[in-house]
């Protein structure tokens, strides 16, 4: 889904801007997650996830150091990135960045149930067998500040998923002035 291929809207109105957002996110599966570990080394990771009711919901190991991360500092960063193969720019690749607050869903709870049943509609029937293992963990991420950026001159501030917010960055590129006079 990209803009090239004439995918995405051309639109710049806030509520439209994130309906294209949420659109964008939901052709995903894997986001990439900024994390940071009890030292406050950052960590870089990518999981599988669901998108749901303004939230993201991650299911993992405990033997992944995101995992850790998540349980000892509840802030961290997500990435959503369009295909390289479908990016004709590099400079100008579409992507969604949100700041998210983690927590963890308690097992055996109707949330818990009702989100591992989304996450094997998305994922398939690994999820039989994913469900039952100890080691792993349902966390919510609570997206906050986001940025959406679909081309040069065309980023956006969000507010999250839910609020219908998109402002357009209009402090753009400043070339470099020449010293020769």
């Amino acid at each position: 889904m990209t803009e090239q291929n004439n995918q995405v809207p051309k639109t710049d109105d806030g509520a439209d801007l994130v309906a294209e957002v949420r659109d964008f996110i939901a052709t995903r599966k894997l986001l990439n997650l900024a994390s940071l570990a009890e030292d406050g080394q950052p960590h870089a990771s990518t999981a599988p996830f669901l998108a749901a009711d303004g939230n993201f919901y991650l299911y993992v190991s405990d033997l992944s150091e995101h995992a850790a991360n998540l349980k000892t500092n509840s802030k961290a960063s997500v990435i959503f990135n369009a295909d390289e193969a479908d990016t004709k720019q590099a400079f100008a690749r579409l992507r969604v960045t949100f700041n998210v607050a983690a927590s963890m869903i308690e097992r055996g709870g109707e949330a818990f149930q009702n989100r591992i049943e989304q996450l094997r509609e998305k994922f398939g029937p690994v999820m039989d067998h994913l469900k039952d293992l100890e080691d792993f963990n349902l966390f919510e991420l609570k997206p906050s500040a986001g940025r959406y950026v679909k081309g040069f001159g065309r980023a956006y501030a969000l507010e999250g998923l839910e609020k219908q917010v998109a402002l357009h960055l209009k402090d753009g590129h400043k070339e470099k002035k020449s010293d020769a006079a």
